[in-house]
């Protein structure tokens, strides 16, 4: 009786001038309630739960042209358990033998046809219903009842509930038809959650149970057959990775939704007993959505997975309630793939991080590339912090204040250690030397783990091993910094080409006293810069400079170009002055053109280079000398 709903349509509609019609009246736009609405709406949940226990039985009725439902009220099945002395829906259907019955059972209470009421005639009317049995229904003063084929009758105690194909009549009583004999039942199989648990299985089962509903689904499946791993096969795995226990195997394997992968790939939605299968090599689809090679060879039976390995079925043809097991010596590898680090911190959102690699050129593909990396992922939050502690709004002014991209090639290199270290990996106190080729400490404790920079700011790892393709990413909630050496002013001068500023310093005796100051911010002129000025006071050098000038409005000069205060150039804004060392001010003008700095003579001079970062301030490269009133 199982494929019975699908006999209906070949049912002749016996009484088809029932299925009439109505035009829906323009103005009238809500439609009808489906089957499962229209009862739930009645509240007949007991009528929902039988319904739901056969299986497709819902759709079925849901997708059928015309139906007329008798429907049994909650009130009714009471009833009806009571008469077979069942305490609950299952045990009913135990008692009136097996969910074929429940599903003759229901289908004697469905026509397939629409007849309302006003379609019945006065007196006796004869019914096939979907279980192929004829049914009496009677008419008689507006009163309309039912008797079933055991000549018990019940009433229509609330008719013409109409629904998008069809009506329904709900009944006082539960409608019985003629039920085939039932047979002796055959012996009970266990399922396979029971038959792991016989053979001692423990550690699949802790494996599925990972799974978030795994178990479920394998034991409601229709049909498997499962390749299922021994206790020694998880411990050869474990080996293999170089882990302990099957946590440390999940994260290895890049977290419970891969375990999910290779758990199905252990699995094949159908049944295939030792008997069944070819002589010789076939292959199987998995739930995984892999196929799996079997082979048979005489009495002998080996499963080959993604990798090539290939393991023996030891215990063959344990059959289960859906299906059957197989035993085997080994865990079955389908092919797994994990995400790159790009990949990964695009999933986690760590688009800052990415900005900042982004920045540095090459620096992703580096990462890429290398053969194994363990990357401490700072989240954008943590990367807001560092802007905060930095005291700027974006991340180009962060690496402005940190001395450049090579400076920001050398943080994000402190947080990547060239080797794989998954969680289960780290000690107490271990240190890793990083690509950036500082050292920074990780801590584990009972709390969690940290990761301690070169400065002892102590950060916590909020999301640890994320698998990658090449490594691991664990993510921190701070930006590590390592040990960053910025130059002094006149290592920066030197290193810009500046030796016209750093002579004129020497001989006006500032070179210390600018190294030595605590913050500063200097307007360097360029050489160029120089040679315009000496030209303009008709002398040679800067000793002819300062013979004419004097060394005192030499050295003036030089203070006016000094700020005993840092500021970098998103610092400036348009108009803002600033007082020298020299004592009068100077202005400096910010627009879509540029940064120019103008002396209290009215000179104006661009900004040619900015924001090169010294170890007590910035300096700032102009395209001429500033002159303060001398």
């Amino acid at each position: 009786m199982r494929n019975l709903w699908r006999l209906f349509v070949l049912i002749p509609l016996m009484f088809i001038g029932f299925a009439c019609e109505d035009e829906m009246d323009e103005d009238d736009m809500t439609p009808a309630p489906t089957l499962v609405e229209a009862a739930q709406d009645a509240g007949l949940t007991t009528l929902l739960d039988a319904v739901g226990a056969v299986d497709g039985l819902d759709q079925t009725l849901l997708n059928a042209e015309a139906i007329t439902v008798f429907a049994p009220s909650n009130a009714a099945f009471a009833a009806a358990l009571e008469a077979f002395n069942a305490a609950d829906l299952n045990e009913l259907v135990a008692a009136i033998g097996g969910i074929g019955n429940l599903e003759i059972v229901l289908g004697f209470h469905v026509v397939p046809a629409v007849a309302f009421a006003e379609d019945l005639n006065e007196g006796e009317n004869t019914f096939t219903t979907l279980a192929n049995q004829e049914l009496l229904v009677n008419l008689s003063g507006g009163a309309v009842t039912i008797t079933d084929a055991a000549g018990n009758t019940v009433n229509v105690q609330t008719a013409d509930v109409e629904i998008e194909n069809g009506v329904v009549h709900v009944i006082d009583g539960v409608l019985l038809p003629t039920l085939p004999e039932t047979e002796e039942p055959e012996e009970e199989l266990p399922n396979l959650v029971d038959a792991a648990t016989e053979a001692g299985l423990t550690t699949l089962l802790d494996a599925v149970g990972a799974v978030n509903g795994l178990a479920d689904n394998l034991l409601a499946a229709e049909a498997i057959t499962v390749f299922a791993p021994t206790n020694e096969a998880f411990g050869n795995a474990l080996e293999a990775y170089g882990v302990n226990s099957l946590n440390e195997l999940v994260a290895e394997l890049g977290g419970v939704d891969n375990l999910e992968t290779v758990l199905g790939f252990h699995v094949v939605p159908a049944t295939a007993f030792a008997e069944d299968l070819a002589e010789g090599e076939q292959s199987f689809s998995t739930l995984a959505g892999q196929d799996l090679t079997v082979t048979r060879t005489g009495t002998n039976v080996t499963v080959t997975d993604a990798a090539g390995n290939t393991f023996n079925v030891i215990t063959a043809d344990v059959a289960i309630d859906n299906g059957v097991v197989h035993v085997i010596d080994g865990v079955l590898l389908p092919e797994i793939e994990l995400p790159t680090v790009v990949e990964a911190a695009t999933s986690a959102e760590l688009t800052t991080l990415l900005d900042a690699i982004g920045a540095v050129e090459g620096l992703d593909q580096t990462l890429l590339d290398s053969d194994a990396i363990t990357v401490f992922a700072p989240t954008n939050e943590a990367f807001g912090d560092a802007l905060e502690a930095y005291g700027v709004s974006t991340l180009d002014q962060l690496v402005a204040e940190l001395g450049g991209v090579d400076n920001l090639e050398a943080v994000l290199g402190f947080h990547v250690v060239p080797a794989v270290a998954f969680s289960h990996d780290l000690e107490d106190g271990a240190t890793f030397e990083t690509l950036q080729g500082g050292t920074l400490t990780v801590n584990v404790t009972e709390n969690g783990v940290t990761v301690t920079d070169f400065n002892g700011t102590v950060y916590n790892v909020v999301t640890a091993d994320v698998a990658i393709d090449n490594g691991v990413v664990h993510v921190i909630d701070g930006v590590l910094l390592p040990e960053i050496t910025l130059p002094s002013v006149v290592d920066a001068a030197t290193d810009a080409g500046l030796s016209t500023l750093i002579d004129a310093l020497v001989a006006a005796e500032l070179d210390d006293d600018v190294s030595n100051a605590e913050a500063i911010t200097v307007f360097a002129p360029t050489n160029a810069a120089f040679a315009d000025l000496l030209a303009a006071q008709e002398v040679d050098d800067l000793d002819g400079l300062i013979a004419k000038l004097g060394a005192e409005a030499v050295a003036a000069v030089l203070q006016f170009h000094v700020v005993p205060a840092v500021a970098f150039s998103h610092d400036l804004t348009d108009g803002d002055t600033f007082e020298t060392l020299q004592g009068e001010s100077l202005t400096v003008n910010v627009s879509e053109d540029g940064v120019t700095v103008t002396d209290v003579n009215n000179n104006t001079f661009n900004v040619t280079t900015a924001d090169v970062a010294i170890e007590n301030g910035v300096v700032h490269v102009i395209d001429g000398v500033l002159l303060p009133t001398l």
